[in-house]
């Protein structure tokens, strides 16, 4: 059975033009399909971006970058309502019947030198795993050399994708892969070397860009897509080993 390293980004569980909004809705019918699979003796991990919750307060306190102990408030509203997030999709997910066992990020990471430290050891993930359970993580404000740092879940994403060599791993987002300036499909992206419609979201954490680096990166240990969240049935092609007709694939040459 597969290993599955899932990506609910930022803009595919809320609306980030609209402050503190929630794609309940959507939320519910990806947790059916993944059901489906989890039933079949499949492994998951999902980690989950701030959204509309997170990105404007860590903006307005000036996040991204630690300047002194006068952005503490900031910190802790930042974590608190990630923190929320985390609980609506697990109660959500839960009423649908997957097990979520949601994790504090910011309790098992760290960052030095810039990078993710994780700070227990991977068997521990794996044994919740092997539970039937689906660890859940997401970008958060933790502690780091520099005093505190943004980890984004795309930093997660590769930095576990390294340690635990998933099957696949999938991004999802609220547009249908990556998009040419004429907004076609991309079908497959093998280097930065590409011309891409930007999304013009709010990210403190580095944008389509930095997303397209670690994918690619990525795609060195583990199949990766980038799919829309309005197209299951590619999510589901990509979860039975398929070739999705909506995703963008990410392969390293």
């Amino acid at each position: 059975m597969g290993l599955f390293l899932i990506k609910l980004g930022g803009s595919s569980i809320s609306d980030k033009t609209k402050p503190l909004s929630y794609r309940e809705d959507w939320v519910r019918g990806f947790s059916r399909v993944v059901l489906k699979f989890l039933r079949e003796g499949h492994q998951f991990i999902f980690i989950h971006g701030g959204g509309s919750f997170a990105h404007p307060l860590a903006l307005s306190y000036g996040l991204s970058r630690y300047v002194d102990e006068q952005q503490t408030v900031g910190i802790s509203l930042t974590s608190a309502v990630l923190f929320n997030l985390s609980f609506k999709l697990t109660m959500t997910m839960t009423k649908e019947g997957l097990p979520i066992y949601p994790i504090r990020t910011g309790s098992i990471y760290a960052v030095n030198n810039g990078k993710p430290q994780l700070l227990i050891d991977t068997a521990h993930l794996r044994l919740i795993m092997s539970r039937g359970l689906i660890p859940m993580l997401f970008g958060d404000v933790v502690p780091s050399d520099e005093g505190f740092s943004i980890i984004s879940g795309d930093d997660i994403m590769l930095d576990l994708g390294m340690r635990l060599r998933p099957n696949t791993a999938v991004f999802l987002t609220d547009v249908r892969g990556v998009l040419d300036p004429n907004g076609n499909l991309i079908k497959v992206v093998k280097s930065l070397d590409v011309t891409i419609r930007e999304m013009g979201h709010i990210d403190v954490t580095g944008g389509l860009i930095k997303k397209l680096r670690v994918a690619l990166e990525l795609s060195r240990y583990a199949r990766t897509y980038l799919c829309g969240i309005w197209d299951l049935d590619s999510i589901r092609d990509v979860l039975s080993g398929g070739e999705p007709l909506g995703c963008t694939e990410f392969r390293t040459e």
